[in-house]
């Protein structure tokens, strides 16, 4: 929301504006803020912004600004902006259009499809250093389709790994991730299509990283670590041999491993040079790193990667970005595996947008552990176990805890009672 007041000034209307911060733009006169001047960096009080830092400077500082501006500019700015608004409103509430039972097995094939390119166009890097881009392009065209009409099938796919083929499958995961981070957020079809191609290439550099130090089974020695690094210069320099690749991959290759505190590698970048390109790979690669099973570490519960995440929100990540991300994926994401208060275990369908902590489960295993007849709850109904209790989730489990793989109930195909709920 904005107000302004009008005012004559030498024959010509201006009118202070009491704007967000997150609206200001480069030109804009600021007059005052929504705090004592003495408490900012601003040597100045008031004065028209130039530059990025400034932009930013004012955005970490103050929550509102009253700006200055001519009448005539800001009607036609509104009309401008407002309309901007509505458009990205539009596509952030776009509805889910084809149905999970359709888009599934058009989902499993992309991917399945999208899996052996990766490996052969990563396979051929670590060979010549050649990159392969026109395959990569045409997969994520086809994610892109897939993840406008129904992102639930390839996110639900994001959930299966195998730990000893993480890059390749890594950057698979990474791209489906963004993209449909990117529609969360209600970028447009073009930007979701660089977004997975940022994410596809984000990790090439590590193809010219020596096997032993890539797949060691233990921690780094600091020598190590150092040329572990050097991936994403790596993967900055292989890029920027290849015609026609946006500078934006080039960049988020670069830089993927900045942090907004400054101290990340190889720039040790401040926030007002990180892209938003960057810090939406750089919080989906963390994600999917922190929930994946290496040679070196188990895997954690989406649910701990995402503690993480939040505990280093604004050190490593962008907070603001990162709450988007948590309300995407949920809080218990679809396809954890979770084990309930009465000791069963179960799939999670779907989340539910208004109860974050009452998904639907699909209950697998009876209290001892053992296979059970399949059934359906909707903790946001407040089912009742046998002993009259309320249905509670306990804890997230990794995946293949108590022999239940999410692959095994990847789609309703064997549950036709499912049509009453939303699968996924």
């Amino acid at each position: 929301m904005t107000e302004h007041h009008k005012k004559q000034y030498h024959g010509t209307n201006l009118i202070e504006v009491k704007l967000e911060v997150s609206q200001l733009e480069i030109g804009m006169q600021v007059k005052k803020l929504d705090r004592p001047w003495l408490e900012t960096p601003f040597m100045f009080q008031g004065f028209r912004i130039t530059t990025d830092r400034e932009l930013q400077q004012l955005r970490a500082v103050c929550q509102f600004v009253i700006i200055e501006v001519e009448e005539h500019y800001w009607f036609s700015y509104q009309k401008h902006h407002l309309g901007e608004q509505k458009e990205r409103e539009a596509r952030v509430n776009k509805p889910i259009i084809t149905p999970i039972t359709q888009a599934f097995p058009e989902a499993v094939e992309l991917y399945n499809k999208a899996d052996i390119e990766i490996h052969q166009i990563l396979n051929r890097v670590k060979e010549t250093e050649d990159i392969d881009v026109e395959p990569i392009q045409d997969t994520v065209n086809g994610f892109v389709k897939s993840v406008v009409t129904n992102p639930n099938a390839l996110l639900w796919l994001t959930r299966i790994k195998d730990r000893d083929e993480y890059t390749a499958e890594h950057c698979l995961r990474v791209a489906i991730l963004a993209m449909a981070f990117g529609r969360h957020l209600g970028l447009p079809e073009e930007e979701l299509k660089l977004l997975g191609m940022c994410g596809m290439l984000h990790d090439v550099g590590k193809m010219v990283i020596p096997n032993e130090i890539l797949n060691k089974p233990g921690r780094l020695t600091a020598e190590e670590y150092e040329v572990m690094k050097t991936h994403s210069e790596e993967g900055s320099r292989l890029l920027s041999e290849q015609s026609g690749l946006d500078p934006a991959v080039i960049s988020v290759a670069h830089h993927h491993h900045e942090r907004l505190d400054g101290t990340g590698y190889p720039s040790q970048l401040r926030p007002e040079h990180i892209s938003l390109y960057t810090r939406i790979i750089t919080i989906v690669d963390s994600y999917d790193a922190i929930s994946s099973a290496r040679c070196y570490k188990k895997a954690s519960t989406p649910a701990e990667a995402l503690k993480i995440l939040f505990d280093n929100r604004g050190s490593q990540f962008d907070g603001d970005l990162l709450q988007h991300f948590i309300l995407m994926v949920g809080i218990i994401p679809t396809g954890s595996i979770v084990e309930m208060n009465n000791g069963e275990v179960g799939v999670v369908l779907s989340n539910n947008p208004d109860y974050k902590l009452k998904p639907k489960v699909l209950l697998v295993r009876d209290e001892y552990k053992r296979p059970q007849p399949e059934k359906i709850i909707n903790l946001a109904h407040n089912p009742s176990t046998e002993e009259g209790s309320l249905y509670e989730i306990k804890k997230a489990l990794t995946n293949g805890s108590y022999d239940v793989d999410i692959m095994d109930y990847r789609q309703p195909k064997a549950y036709p009672h499912l049509s009453q709920f939303d699968w996924l």
